[in-house]
């Protein structure tokens, strides 16, 4: 009965809600605020809604927009303007911009920033092609891009990170968490098998287990494919 009594105030109380029109972020935060007012952390959950992550979203949202201007105040020689003002390109922008909201991710951010200035001045990609590195970059994972990054970039990616190129050595099973410090090895190679699935790598996770005849770097020469050379260069801040 008890059940029954709360579904109804539950169902009285929406009806308030939407009859009173308040905004549904104001709402979702009093049902948590109600649901955890006995708890001590209730308050940081409610300043986590309200205070954090508006304000860090605004942020991100605003480093993000003075990096792209800055990008093409750099590129402006090769702008195309004329594709500047097209639906296509508003398309990009929005969704680029969309995602940097949702992505605090080092990673994502500069594969989104890498994607919205590439598009601005590179001719030699379709508006398609272009459309479907972006839903990749989306729908790809932080550790995805790192381990693509890794593979296409080695000496690149391991300067960037700090991790001397001496210490990458033995197999792939033995490298790759040195590369990827903190990340267990069978995530690893199911990001990579990810990897291989997109077609943006030429071998599968088996090659975790594998004896190999050469060791460190050099197992990585050839094993991103052309798709995957093309995704990491459009998803790269021109220079």
């Amino acid at each position: 009965m008890a059940e029954n009594q709360n579904s109804g105030s539950a169902i009285e109380k929406w009806q308030k809600f939407k009859a009173e029109g308040r905004p549904f972020a104001e709402h979702l935060l009093n049902i948590i605020k109600a649901g955890l007012s006995a708890a001590p952390f209730a308050g940081a959950i409610a300043s986590l809604m309200t205070d954090y992550i508006p304000a860090a979203r605004s942020q991100r949202l605003e480093e993000f927009a003075e990096q792209i201007a800055d990008d093409l105040r750099r590129l402006q020689d090769r702008v195309i303007v004329e594709y500047l003002k097209t639906d296509e390109f508003a398309f990009m922008f929005e969704k680029c911009f969309r995602a940097v909201a949702e992505n605090p991710q080092q990673e994502k951010l500069e594969a989104f920033r890498g994607i919205l200035v590439n598009s601005a001045i590179r001719k030699d990609l379709s508006g398609e092609e272009k459309e479907f590195f972006l839903n990749l970059a989306m729908n790809l994972s932080t550790l995805h891009i790192r381990i693509l990054r890794f593979m296409a970039t080695p000496e690149e990616f391991l300067n960037a990170a700090g991790i001397p190129q001496a210490n990458i050595q033995g197999g792939f099973s033995h490298f790759f968490p040195v590369a990827l410090p903190g990340v267990k090895l069978d995530v690893i190679r199911s990001a990579f098998g990810d990897l291989y699935r997109y077609g943006l790598i030429s071998t599968d996770q088996s090659i975790f287990g594998t004896m190999t005849a050469g060791q460190g770097l050099q197992l990585l020469k050839g094993r991103v494919t052309e798709l995957g050379q093309n995704f990491i260069g459009f998803c790269s801040v021109t220079k």
